[in-house]
């Protein structure tokens, strides 16, 4: 009688595993990602880049200037004035 070597256990997929124990699918990873990216003032050439959008309107979705990050163009666009 041969005996044959056992079978190592069954590969899956890493959107299977997401998708079982973690309850996402690769989408929402990849826009949970793009969306911190957009958070963190990183420019949208580069999220696009990560993303592989090739339109910057579709990429635009992840941007979402926050209060701080608006403020801090608005003083670069007119400085508060000194005062004496």
């Amino acid at each position: 009688m041969v005996s044959r070597r056992p079978r190592p256990p069954r590969l899956r997929s890493p959107r299977v595993l997401l998708e079982t124990y973690a309850g996402l699918d690769l989408h929402q990873l990849r826009h949970s990602a793009a969306t911190h990216l957009g958070g963190a003032e990183v420019p949208l050439q580069l999220i696009m880049g990560k993303t592989r959008h090739k339109n910057p309107r579709t990429a635009m979705r992840y941007v979402k200037p926050g209060p701080e990050a608006i403020a801090k163009v608005t003083e670069i666009l007119a400085p508060r004035r000194r005062t004496h």
